[in-house]
């Protein structure tokens, strides 16, 4: 899906070591991360996310709203969990990308009551194979 994923150090402090081939661990020094931190008030996870969309010209992955505003508000582009998992189902890599949310709302993942009802009745069309013609 990914060619690389790139994710800052303190991400994986947080969240523990993440296993994919396509992963790409940095540590992030920028001057943006003051501003972000103590100025607007952010978590390092998120400030960092930020800082390395924005040094790379990067697509940002973020749930947290204030960071998704302050990200929009800087002209980065964006998606979240769900639109990451929306993508999945597009490219036929899981069935359900409401299946996937619903597990992760039982695990505490904050998701609107509006958008997981939209999730459930929006579906991809499931990917075809090519197959070969025979003449």
């Amino acid at each position: 899906m990914y060619k690389e994923v790139l994710v800052p150090e303190s991400v994986i402090k947080e969240f523990g070591n993440i296993s994919l081939p396509c992963l790409s661990i940095r540590k992030i020094e920028s001057n943006l991360l003051k501003l972000l931190i103590t100025d607007l008030n952010l978590g390092k996870g998120e400030a960092e996310v930020i800082a390395l969309a924005n040094s790379k010209d990067l697509t940002a992955v973020i749930d947290d709203s204030k960071a998704r505003k302050v990200a929009e508000n800087m002209g980065l582009k964006l998606t979240g969990t769900i639109g990451v998992l929306m993508r999945a189902e597009k490219e036929g890599l899981i069935v359900s990308a409401h299946d996937k949310v619903k597990k992760l709302k039982e695990k505490g993942f904050y998701v609107s009551e509006e958008l997981f009802e939209n999730l459930e009745r929006f579906k991809y069309p499931k990917p075809t194979k090519p197959t070969k013609s025979t003449k």
